[in-house]
């Protein structure tokens, strides 16, 4: 459980505050002299293809953009979007931001082609095992990349503009959102004038740019106290907003949210399948949780359910069903509340497990729907938890096989 906290967090990076970023500035400042991953370098657009449904009914087909937004994203996407031609094809931001200009230029362009977009990492086949440099090469050859999207994305700072620019916005459980205020760079070059003239100029500047981006929020129909806040965090810090302000503001509406069933790739010979969800913990508060199937001794799976850890939790029930149609399994509850923060900030979580058989979970997976029930508390009604099945089948084959591969 210790585990998929500190090693999720170390392969991405979750939380860590975005640097060098600009929003609505009058000059780019240089460029990170050693970026440490493909999000924090110019952005890359490229079309991806996955199995069936992988990015929602009916589509298997998306558009990557990985990494800060400059002065040519705009122009680089009306391009691939005019080679595409009219193929209704989303969109998926994983990136630390850039310039505020250009990401309301893309904003208006998706707006235009009503386009989805989302906050979702790509993960090509072809860059599994391989150097930042080889993917980065393969991710600019044009190709239609086999590919997996997971969760695990950023859309920070001025990501966010060319984010709600879409008519339909999708932030999965896991994708963080982030927001800080806008930093104002002035190139003043040799031109004389006092500290007071530069610093009026640059508070009137600032002004202006304020009401552009209040002004482009409410165009794009999402509540400018999203943008008001974002003042409030200093530029070199980073705000990722909680699923209920995400909620709120207006960027994904829906309350409740899943994955499909992935299989979480740890180094072999460890891997995971996972599914992450967005419930109500207390009937107020939207939090992410998240099923975690594990190789346990041969032929055995560890079943563990992750719930978020509001107050109310230590009322929680002892055991759980996990079950579909007549088959279930009973989880129990076990150890203590853990740390979780690469799932979200400052996450806990309560947990329940038990070990069953793929013979089991194969019989799940033949079903649409999957329940985790608890029993019910006094006057309090059964709480109940319906999780699709989608990706299930693939994930039990992928965990079978390392399973099996495993040293007994």
């Amino acid at each position: 459980m210790v585990k998929l906290a500190s090693l999720v967090c170390l392969l991405i990076a979750v939380g860590t505050p975005a640097a060098a970023q600009l929003v609505g500035a009058e000059k780019p400042s240089k460029e990170d002299k050693k970026p440490t991953a493909s999000i924090q370098m110019p952005m890359i657009l490229y079309l991806a293809k996955g199995e069936p449904d992988a990015c929602g009914t009916d589509c298997s087909e998306w558009i990557a953009a990985e990494g800060q937004i400059d002065e040519s994203t705009a122009q680089r996407l009306r391009s691939l979007l005019s080679r595409i031609g009219k193929r209704n094809m989303p969109i998926f931001f994983d990136s630390k931001g850039g310039l505020g200009t250009t990401a309301t230029e893309i904003g208006r362009i998706l707006r235009g082609r009503e386009m989805t977009a989302g906050v979702y990492q790509t993960i090509p086949a072809a860059c599994v095992g391989a150097s930042e440099q080889v993917c980065r090469t393969l991710k600019q050859s044009g190709q239609v990349l086999p590919a997996a999207l997971r969760n695990f994305a950023h859309c920070d700072s001025a990501c966010v503009f060319a984010l709600i620019g879409a008519t339909v916005r999708q932030v999965p459980p896991g994708a963080r959102v982030g927001i800080h205020s806008v930093k104002l760079v002035v190139d003043w070059g040799d031109r004389r004038s006092s500290d007071g003239q530069r610093a009026a100029y640059e508070r009137t500047r600032l002004a202006q740019i304020h009401a552009r981006y209040r002004r482009y929020m409410q165009e794009m129909q999402v509540d400018v106290q999203l943008f008001d806040l974002s003042l409030q965090v200093p530029h070199e810090s980073i705000h990722y907003l909680s699923r209920n302000q995400i909620v709120e503001f207006g960027i994904d509406r829906r309350e409740f949210q899943e994955t499909r069933w992935y299989p979480l790739e740890l180094g072999s010979p460890e891997l995971w399948g996972v599914k992450f969800f967005v419930q109500s913990t207390d009937g107020k508060e939207l939090h992410t949780s998240y099923v975690r199937l594990s190789c346990q001794a041969p032929p055995r799976v560890g079943i563990t359910y992750f719930r978020y850890a509001s107050s109310q939790e230590p009322r929680a029930g002892t055991t759980m069903k996990f079950a579909a149609g007549d088959r279930s399994a009973t989880l129990s509850r076990f150890g203590s509340v853990v740390k979780a923060s690469a799932v979200e900030p400052g996450g806990s979580y309560v947990t329940w497990g038990a070990t069953s058989s793929f013979e089991f979970l194969e019989a799940l997976a033949a079903r649409e729907r999957i329940e985790i029930a608890e029993p019910a508390d006094g006057d309090a009604a059964p709480r109940v938890t319906t999780l699709s099945t989608a990706g299930l089948s693939r994930t039990i084959s992928a965990l079978q096989q390392r399973c099996a591969a495993r040293p007994g």
